[in-house]
């Protein structure tokens, strides 16, 4: 194809994320034409679980998710560790929904090719944008009201525009495990385990297959340690049936690998081009709102219909995700007296009191956006660490100085410009006033 053809939406990126913001566009009447040079990646290890408000979000755009592709899923049971029983965190309304990347991807074009005014083009790359707007492709130039760019952190269509942010932060490493007919603890629950280098996630995706993914620092030993490395480190913090099977993984060498980075997102677009999902930015996928996120923005971005509203609205509501993100990694992987505190100040309130596992979980699920709500959240955790910390009577006043002091710059990391960003290592002294 040659020339110049005219539609009104072009969307670069046929992954979730872009097929909800052409879903979006084309039921309310708009032409919309969807690039995706890479049709062969659906297989990738990327988003499977979906929190109930992304759940919400697709059946407004008319793609119901059903059972038996498709588990539902009614919360997490997350399990501390040190023999500490597990807690259980239930959703309020609504349930998240589980199963393979690909599945999602699957369903998704399906309902492209149901969806009348879009055209799915396989194999079509984005070549840029034309200095008087228009989107140039491998079919050619398409002359569009706007561009969508929804193809993932390292977005073309971003790297287009002028102001491109800086570089994400690497913040660690993920390894993934399919494991085949075993049992979870309590089944219909994400479970969160406790007590390694980094946290382990472990949801169901099928009838007969399990997800495992292991949240690995980025000192991770090389090739050949590795397996001695899960082996010691994570193994022993899982229950038996996992153990043994994932210790199958280890010794097939079938693991997959990603790298867990952060981008804030504060670059929703500009003019006629607008970035969705990943391309505005991302975080530690262990809150696992990559696809809510996603599917929020699109559908964000098709109400509004133009870059400017929708990049306002998308600037206020993603702040408390991404917030809650960089607080739970932190949370779970520190091993700074201060982090130390906070962690079992958040298990405390979770075993303890109904309102604030509530309250997470509307949080988590994106059912709930308000920065007080949040910072609720965050001062129950803070006095809670804090009312630790003073009455600790086998502390030594000086270790508890020290602890309060972190506290403190953990609050100042979590309300500042550098949330997401992995904190600097403690110094060795800290005084007792000058923090």
């Amino acid at each position: 194809m040659t020339g110049v053809t005219a539609v009104d939406v072009v969307v670069v990126g046929a992954g979730p994320g872009g097929c909800a913001a052409a879903l979006g566009f084309a039921r309310r009447g708009a032409t919309v034409l969807v690039l995706e040079p890479h049709p062969d990646r659906t297989a990738r290890f990327a988003g499977e679980w979906l929190h109930p408000a992304g759940v919400a979000a697709l059946s407004r755009l008319g793609v119901p998710l059903r059972p038996p592709r498709f588990l539902r899923h009614r919360g997490f049971v997350v399990h501390p560790g040190c023999g500490e029983p597990p807690i259980l965190l239930p959703y309020e309304w609504g349930s998240a929904v589980t199963a393979a990347h690909h599945t999602f991807v699957h369903e998704l074009h399906n309902a492209l090719g149901r969806q009348p005014g879009v055209e799915l083009a396989t194999g079509q790359r984005f070549l840029g944008l034309t200095p008087d707007g228009r989107c140039r492709t491998g079919r050619g130039d398409i002359a569009a009201g706007l561009v969508v760019g929804a193809d993932g952190r390292a977005s073309s269509v971003r790297r287009d525009l002028r102001g491109e942010p800086a570089r994400p932060v690497a913040l660690s490493h993920m390894a993934g495990a399919s494991l085949r007919d075993v049992s979870l603890p309590a089944e219909e629950h994400g479970h969160l385990f406790l007590g390694g280098p980094g946290p382990v996630l472990a949801y169901r995706i099928a009838a007969d297959l399990v997800r495992v993914t292991l949240d690995v620092p980025l000192t991770r030993p090389g090739a050949r340690q590795v397996g001695d490395y899960f082996e010691q480190r994570y193994l022993p913090h899982l229950p038996t049936p996992l153990g043994d099977a994932l210790r199958g993984v280890l010794r097939r060498g079938e693991l997959q690998w990603a790298a867990n980075s952060f981008r804030r997102r504060t670059n929703f677009g500009q003019g006629k081009v607008a970035l969705v999902g990943d391309a505005a930015g991302h975080g530690h996928p262990l809150a696992a709102q990559g696809m809510t996120c996603a599917f929020l923005d699109a559908e964000c971005l098709a109400e509004c219909g133009t870059a400017e509203p929708y990049r306002r609205l998308r600037s206020a509501r993603s702040r408390v995700p991404e917030l809650l993100a960089a607080a739970i990694h932190r949370a779970f992987t520190g091993e700074d007296r201060a982090t130390v505190a906070v962690r079992r100040s958040i298990c405390e309130l979770w075993r303890s009191d109904p309102r604030e596992r509530a309250r997470t979980m509307r949080l988590l699920g994106g059912q709930e956006d308000r920065r007080t709500a949040l910072g609720g959240s965050v001062a129950c955790i803070a006095l809670g660490a804090l009312a630790r910390t003073i009455t600790d009577e086998h502390r030594d006043p000086f270790d508890s100085a020290r602890t309060v002091a972190g506290l403190v710059r953990w609050l100042g990391w979590l309300g500042g410009r550098h949330v997401g960003v992995p904190p600097e290592p403690e110094g060795g002294r800290v005084a007792l006033l000058g923090l």
